[in-house]
């Protein structure tokens, strides 16, 4: 009796032995590696539950459950939930820089990127721009549907992945030579039927700049002095890391003072653009959200007014959103506009009509 049930354990402890892990029906991996600003390996999972509530594959050596999708930013129709997430993420290795991109007034791009890849694409937070050359000055681009046509994304994933990166600022992607990056392919046990990779270099912070002249791109001019009517503001910089450590808004209706703003502004960067020169009835208005602890937060100028010689900016503020792939780096943004006329007082309310927080530093957006 008890040979017998020695044996019948040794066998079936054989027969486990031997089995290898099925995982789900018709097995599709797709993966994006993102270097730079956000270093992460984004792992979609797709395949058939079938008659089963879960099952489970091995990503990278660790075995990972897999069951129905979830509701998430980052689900993708046909995939599975890995450990109750939309994807499966893991950290990617450092990787040196890899692009330069400023964006001038005229809405072109300066870029340089040290890597035999693809496209470059370019948001202001809110929409997705394809920039018409991965190198050279005077860059126009096309706007277009989050990431799409980036690597080997399906559009789905493009998509995703797109509205995860927005409500970050200026920031640039750039498509990756896959032979260039230190990570090499993701082991998967079962071997899928399909496997994807893409690489991808994040770039945040992508500042405005003045025109290649460095002057200043003026607007319609409008009279300052209309009671309750609006006033043309010309955007002439912005960013996402400015040397002030809490939110502030600063004035210049001086050449001096505006030399101080450009200083605040570019203070953490290499390299800093000339100062556009102002003429002597105007006046730059600068808005520091103050120090962030990741990406994702922003500041723009809407709307001007004035009214009894009072200026009053609009301004939208934006916060990372749930699901957002923020990046890791401390960030301060900040937007510099300019505004024809001088003022009595200038003020700074949100698209709600409420006041311009100052003094706020390293906390959520209020």
């Amino acid at each position: 009796m008890n040979k017998t049930l020695t044996a019948a354990l040794l066998l079936g402890a054989g027969l486990l032995a031997g089995c290898s892990m099925t995982g789900p029906g018709n097995l599709k991996v797709h993966e994006v590696l993102l270097y730079g600003g956000t270093q992460e390996r984004i792992v979609w999972v797709y395949g058939n539950l079938g008659s089963s509530a879960q099952t489970s594959v091995k990503l990278g050596g660790s075995t990972v459950d897999l069951r129905a999708q979830v509701q998430d930013p980052l689900a993708v129709a046909g995939t599975l939930s890995a450990n109750g997430k939309a994807v499966y993420r893991l950290p990617t290795a450092p990787l040196s820089a890899k692009l330069s991109v400023t964006r001038d007034t005229r809405g072109l791009f300066t870029v340089a990127m040290n890597d035999a890849g693809g496209s470059v694409y370019y948001t202001d937070g809110r929409t997705w721009t394809r920039l018409n050359a991965p190198t050279g000055s005077g860059v126009g681009g096309t706007p277009v549907s989050g990431l799409r046509g980036a690597g080997n994304l399906t559009n789905a994933e493009a998509d995703a992945l797109g509205s995860a990166l927005l409500n970050q600022g200026a920031l640039a992607v750039a498509v990756l030579n896959e032979a260039s990056v230190p990570d090499g392919p993701l082991t998967t046990e079962p071997t899928p039927g399909e496997y994807r990779r893409t690489a991808l270099y994040v770039l945040p912070g992508v500042p405005t700049v003045g025109a290649t002249t460095g002057a200043v791109t003026p607007g319609t001019p409008a009279p300052p002095a209309n009671p309750g009517g609006r006033v043309t503001f010309t955007e002439l910089a912005s960013g996402s890391n400015a040397n002030v450590g809490t939110s502030a808004v600063q004035v210049a209706t001086t050449q001096a003072a505006l030399s101080t703003l450009y200083n605040l502004a570019y203070g953490r960067q290499t390299g800093m653009p000339s100062v556009p020169s102002l003429p002597g009835n105007d006046t730059v208005v600068g808005v520091f959200l103050g120090q962030r602890a990741t990406g994702g937060y922003s500041v723009q100028v809407t709307g001007a007014s004035t009214q009894g010689g009072v200026l009053t900016l609009t301004v939208a503020l934006g916060a990372p959103g749930p699901g957002s792939i923020t990046t890791q780096a401390l960030t301060s943004p900040w937007t510099l506009v300019q505004v024809p006329g001088t003022y009595r007082e200038v003020r700074v309310v949100d698209t709600q009509g409420r006041p311009f927080q100052t003094g706020v530093g390293s906390g959520q957006v209020r």
